[in-house]
């Protein structure tokens, strides 16, 4: 079926682009410009006509032939003025007709997948670049989308030693180069070693794409949710003196040295009576639980630390010791109730005055730029990839520990599933069922 679109921003603009893929593209352009086009890939100036014969728009027309396009299809752009009334009076004109349909979203590209102009992976990696926001989730974007060479490396590379397996199997008695098997098991242990580094621990990928979580957590009035104002520049907190005050977590979303954080407020940690108090201190503990760095606020006035609070500090946790511009400010007093437990490191500020805000910034941006030291690594940016990455390694471990025998039918059918899995990353194979969640995340027109 032919599809349309309006594939730029609606809203008024200088210029709007109205995409047209399918069969019946040249056909519908021809009734439109009351023309033909013979010159592809190039602007050309014409008139626009509803079916009345009337003129719609003046613009600029470009068509990409089928196989040459982004979609492989018949592709048309109409560019047109960026009126609400022309954009409503072209995508109505469009919708009257019986051999088009309005795209949804992503369709366009699920056009150029299901043309085998780009894999799944390329796919997912140009949804990354449409919905990036920071300039490190832009260069990641770009990095996977040039990434995809390397699956289809592995996968052929696994197919190729497979067949050789399978070739001693099905021939065992024909005359068969005694080398046939030779290096098959040195090949898959690269494989293995290079998914391996691929599988870190540290979840990079897909902390760029989803955001470095970010939890303050803390006793009750000890400046979380004016540190959570400080850091967002705004007022995303309510901030008051009266204990549990926050009841629910308050994510707020920001970038830092090119990084997208979600930062969360959360309740105050203390022994709560409240119904609702224990509600919020229990999202406390689950966010600080999942996030990836949390921020622990201290007064500095206090002189005691409760034991919930001292059971949540470990090697993911930043210490803040808040209020420096109280007189009775004594920073030495929280060193003490912490002695020997591992942390980040601590800074004395002031919500306030913001003393040593600016040395805190600098030691966070320090802590995401050590994100960068995977360089031009491929990084995982999806939970679906890591889990096929992960099932592959496996059974590539597997062929590893059989090939050491004789059993030689079992390292081939290891091998089978281990090119199965990495061809479901591209979207060879069994990819059906996440389509549909995987072209959710488009736009309409892309």
């Amino acid at each position: 079926m032919t599809i349309y679109a309006l594939s730029t921003p609606p809203g008024v603009s200088g210029i709007a682009i109205i995409r047209l893929s399918g069969p019946n593209s040249l056909t519908i352009t021809k009734d439109i410009i009351h023309g033909t086009i013979d010159k592809p890939r190039m602007a050309l100036l014409k008139t626009f006509y509803d079916s009345k014969k009337e003129i719609i728009d003046e613009g600029i027309v470009v068509w990409y032939p089928k196989g040459q396009s982004y979609t492989g299809d018949d592709l048309i752009e109409f560019h047109v003025h960026g009126s609400k009334a022309v954009i409503n009076k072209f995508l109505n004109e469009l919708s009257l007709r019986s051999d088009c349909q309005l795209a949804e979203a992503g369709e366009f590209t699920k056009q150029a997948f299901l043309n085998n102009k780009i894999n799944l992976y390329e796919a997912e990696s140009i949804a990354d670049l449409l919905n990036a926001e920071t300039e490190g989730q832009r260069i990641q974007a770009l990095r996977l989308k040039n990434s995809s060479p390397l699956f289809m490396k592995w996968r052929e590379q696994i197919l190729d030693v497979r067949s050789k397996c399978e070739a001693a199997i099905d021939f065992s008695e024909e005359d068969l180069p005694a080398s046939i098997l030779e290096g098959n098991v040195q090949k898959i242990k690269e494989i293995s070693q290079e998914i391996t580094v691929m599988l870190d621990d540290s979840k990079v990928g897909e902390i760029m794409r989803e955001g470095f979580k970010i939890a303050i957590f803390g006793p009750p009035n000890s400046g979380k949710s004016s540190f959570l104002n400080l850091l967002a520049k705004r007022k995303a907190a309510i901030v008051s003196e009266i204990k549990g005050t926050t009841r629910d977590v308050i994510e707020v979303q920001l970038q830092i040295k090119n990084f997208p954080v979600v930062l969360s407020d959360t309740a105050g940690i203390r022994a709560a009576k409240n119904k609702i108090e224990k509600i919020g201190i229990a999202l406390a503990l689950k966010q600080i639980t999942k996030s990836n760095l949390n921020i622990l606020i201290l007064d500095g006035t206090i002189k005691t630390i409760s034991n919930e609070i001292k059971k949540l500090i470990n090697e993911k946790t930043l210490i803040i010791i808040n209020k420096q511009d109280k007189k009775n400010f004594d920073g030495r007093l929280v060193l003490k109730n912490i002695k020997g437990k591992k942390f980040l490191g601590i800074h004395k500020i002031s919500t306030l005055t913001k003393f040593g805000y600016k040395k805190l910034i600098e030691d966070l941006k320090n802590i995401l730029n050590s994100l960068h030291d995977h360089g031009d690594d491929t990084l995982i940016s999806r939970s679906r990839h890591r889990t096929l990455l992960s099932k592959t390694s496996k059974h590539l471990k597997n062929y590893l520990k059989i090939s050491q025998s004789a059993e030689i039918e079992k390292t081939a059918e290891e091998l089978k599933i281990a090119s199965n899995y990495l061809s479901e990353i591209v979207g060879f194979i069994g990819v059906e069922e996440v389509l549909g969640r995987i072209f959710k995340d488009f736009c309409v027109g892309k």
